[in-house]
């Protein structure tokens, strides 16, 4: 299996965050931010870890040859459970468990479908599991301070139902599949760091659009044979770049190309 690099991001719905993942190159979530698949609305969908972003954005992949043993991926994904379980610790007192072995949320002895809790305007916490039963909502004071847990109701579960099925729906339309289950918020203030190898050579994070762009154009493909394929389904009229490196390997420039040549490394 190849380690390879996506970061997912997803648009703010009425249900947690609608996804913005479109990659052209198939995909293995890296713990970080946030698709159960690190941090819950970080990582991806029913791996249950955590994805961020309140941002629309296509998804965009970037893939490395770089092999991961069974042994890395199993501590990897230790590290993963392990990440959530610290974070979402603070949920504990008042119900809500994480349960590593599962990699899924319990309150009250059933499996948490949606939970979202915007600790501040910088942060949120927050995850949807398909195969859960309930969603749980935090009660906050006026002050901000976590005092409790509650169960939605079933006005508010029918609600996530509705908007979980629209997301999906978008998904589907952008041609995007994933093995995951859940998603996770996090930082909003974090980024996209798929081509940041690139920075030098005049590509940017633009976190207004949500797009690497260069020459103020956003990028559509970005090919660097044997260590990076990148592509934004979304801008396809964008700009697509080769990467052209010297007989050491070390990158000298990147050259913007007609698209049709690079398309048939990601289609």
């Amino acid at each position: 299996m190849k380690k390879q690099k996506i970061t997912v991001l997803f648009l703010t719905m009425a249900l947690c965050a609608s996804a913005v993942l479109s990659g052209c190159a198939a995909s293995q979530t890296k713990p970080s931010q946030s698709t159960t698949s690190s941090t819950p609305l970080e990582e991806a969908k029913d791996s249950g870890t955590p994805v961020s972003s309140d941002e629309a954005s296509p998804a965009q992949a970037c893939e490395n040859d770089e092999v991961l043993s069974s042994e890395e991926q199993a501590e990897a994904e230790q590290e993963r459970r392990a990440e959530i379980a610290e974070k979402y610790s603070i949920y504990a007192p008042y119900g809500m468990t994480y349960d590593t072995k599962k990699d899924r949320f319990f309150y009250n002895g059933q499996v948490v479908r949606y939970f979202k809790d915007q600790i501040n305007s910088d942060e949120t916490n927050g995850f949807s599991y398909d195969d859960g039963v309930i969603d749980v909502e935090p009660i906050r004071d006026e002050s901000g301070a976590l005092t409790g847990l509650k169960q939605s109701s079933d006005a508010d579960f029918n609600a996530h139902t509705k908007e979980q099925e629209a997301l999906k729906t978008e998904l589907g339309k952008a041609g995007i599949t994933t093995d995951s289950g859940s998603f996770e918020q996090g930082d909003p203030n974090d980024h996209d760091d798929s081509l940041d190898a690139y920075t030098e050579f005049g590509v940017s994070y633009d976190k207004a659009s949500n797009h690497w762009v260069y020459g103020k154009k956003p990028v559509y493909i970005l090919y660097d044979k044997d260590h990076c394929t990148f592509c934004n389904k979304g801008v396809s009229d964008g700009v697509s770049l080769n990467v052209v490196r010297d007989e050491n390997g070390n990158i000298e420039r990147l050259v913007p190309v007609d698209k049709e040549e690079l398309e048939q490394f990601v289609n």
